[in-house]
């Protein structure tokens, strides 16, 4: 086995908890693909400044496999050339259903679409957006991510009705900030390990202890331990982390950040041949 697949399998196990936030939160492969084509054209030109390449069209096309036409575009324009239509098809219902004024009121509101029948009802929205996802899967999908919601009829039009949720896409309150500090602390950590692994200079601190075979009760008492030290440690590095920024503030070479953190996981073990404690 290769380096790379040895990397590329690496990447696959740390991304798979992101790959469970994305899906539940309706982003599809497609979409993400497209957005990571922009991920990796920003990367390139660090990796061969780093090695003394030269920053071209081709070099960059080689280092990623983009196609080199998409590197001139994102060169040139600051992004790839148009793809093809990315949308999930829950966010194209959403869409067309809050714009289109076949399933829209007088005054541009969605209105409440019968779930079968002809034009005019979700089943015709549904295939309309997409041939390929049966209007019943694709309505179990829409009420998972709540962008819809089941209605009855009235006693004049019996007929189960299906409701748009206006504010679907809108992030609950604080979601943002939480995802900004996902991205934020896991992507530090993560940049941490990558240091380490490509033994880009003295090795920056980043270890875990872990163990199996626990009751759910030792599990907990544990959770406590790192919290309090968490708490001390936390205390301890911000009084000097303070001291240090007022003592520098002046300093021309003072061009440094850090980021220190803990993290806590507990769940269910995974098959294993042994169980004893270990550091990583």
């Amino acid at each position: 086995m290769s380096r790379a697949d040895l990397a590329l399998g690496a990447a696959l196990r740390a991304m798979a908890p992101l790959i469970g936030l994305l899906l539940r939160e309706g982003v599809t492969y497609s979409r993400f693909a497209n957005a990571l084509k922009t991920s990796f054209l920003e990367a390139a030109p660090d990796i061969l400044k780093s090695s003394s390449a030269r920053l071209t069209d081709s070099s960059i096309s080689t280092l990623t496999g983009i196609h080199r036409k998409d590197v001139h575009s994102w060169r040139s324009e600051g992004q790839p050339r148009p793809q093809t239509r990315t949308l999930s098809v829950a966010m194209a219902v959403f869409a067309r259903w809050s714009n289109d004024p076949a399933y829209c009121d007088r005054k541009g509101r969605p209105r409440v679409l019968d779930r079968f029948g002809g034009a005019g009802s979700f089943e015709a929205l549904a295939t309309g957006i997409s041939n390929d996802v049966h209007p019943h899967t694709l309505l179990q999908e829409l009420k998972r991510l709540g962008v819809v919601r089941l209605a009855q009829g009235s006693k004049r039009n019996p007929a189960e009705k299906v409701q748009l949720c206006m504010d679907a896409f809108v992030p609950a309150e604080g979601a943002a900030e939480m995802l900004e500090l996902l991205a934020d602390n896991v992507g530090d950590h993560l940049a941490a390990a990558v240091h380490n692994v490509l033994v880009l200079g003295m090795p920056m601190l980043e270890q875990s202890v872990f163990a199996d075979g626990l009751t759910p009760r030792s599990v907990d008492r544990i959770s406590s331990l790192a919290r309090k030290a968490w708490s001390t440690a936390l205390r301890d590095i911000v009084k000097e982390a303070t001291a240090l920024s007022a003592r520098d503030q002046q300093a021309p070479e003072a061009d440094q950040r850090f980021r220190a953190g803990m993290y806590f996981f507990h769940g269910p073990q995974k098959q294993q041949n042994d169980s004893a404690a270990r550091d990583d």
